[in-house]
């Protein structure tokens, strides 16, 4: 029993008792009331942030699927979350359009692809040859890039669908050129190459490689992969090899 509740009792029986008409008492204790805030029910053991994430994955992993075989423009909202058994109530929670999936879709595979780059070239011998860290570096590229469904979103499904994508898609590419342009510097200590020049030579090899791996795709993988690893390896040994001035090249 609460002291509001027990002084609200005391007074009302000493009233009666005395004969006095019932008065509410003049003063309550200065104790604060406050409600109840109640917090979001927890379902199964999982907390509605844990549903909410699990829900956003199966999103991702049927936008997957659906870009890399359908593909993005037939993609609808009905199949998706057909495919993803939720209903787009679900889907809206987490993303405002299927632009937004795209985007979320296409960042996590770029992510997944550049980590896999990174793993095979930190995993290796760091006396190995230079040719022999670029062969690592590419095999785990195409390797990677075997998997049809990715290599279709990377390189043809965000081709064109808004300034958006495409910022983000040229985005990504710088990011791949800074990565290789800190592998070549890790691993050739003395190339002497300004750092204008080696970017531009940067984007060059990150573009040699992806038209070689879209064509790979449109091909249907009929060159073995050794094949792509040794050629755009004969590219990149091309361009280690160089040696800038300190004039900027020229």
């Amino acid at each position: 029993m609460t002291n509001v509740v027990r002084i609200y009792l005391t007074t009302l029986v000493v009233n009666m008792a005395t004969g006095d008409t019932w008065r509410q008492p003049s003063s309550l204790p200065d104790t604060p009331m406050t409600e109840a805030v109640p917090s979001p029910r927890s379902y199964a053991g999982e907390s509605p942030e844990v549903r909410q994430a699990r829900r956003r994955r199966r999103f991702i992993d049927s936008g997957k699927t659906l870009f890399g075989t359908l593909g993005y423009r037939k993609t609808t909202m009905r199949n998706l979350c057909a495919h993803a058994g939720l209903t787009d109530r679900y889907f809206y929670e987490s993303f405002a359009s299927l632009e937004d999936l795209l985007a979320a879709v296409y960042e996590e595979l770029a992510g997944e692809l550049e980590a896999a780059v990174l793993a095979a070239v930190r995993s290796a011998d760091r006396q190995l040859p230079v040719e022999e860290l670029i062969a690592l570096g590419l095999d785990a590229f195409f390797r990677q890039a075997e998997n049809a469904e990715m290599a279709r979103v990377i390189w043809l499904e965000v081709l064109g669908v808004s300034p958006r994508i495409d910022a983000l898609y040229n985005g990504v590419l710088r990011r791949f050129a800074d990565m290789l342009l800190a592998l070549v510097r890790m691993a050739l200590p003395d190339w002497r190459m300004p750092d204008e020049v080696a970017r531009v030579l940067s984007m060059g090899l990150i573009g040699a490689v992806s038209e070689a791996t879209k064509d790979w795709l449109m091909t249907g993988y009929t060159q073995p992969r050794a094949g792509l690893v040794a050629g755009i390896g004969l590219i990149f040994e091309g361009v280690v090899g160089l040696q800038g001035g300190g004039d900027g090249g020229r």
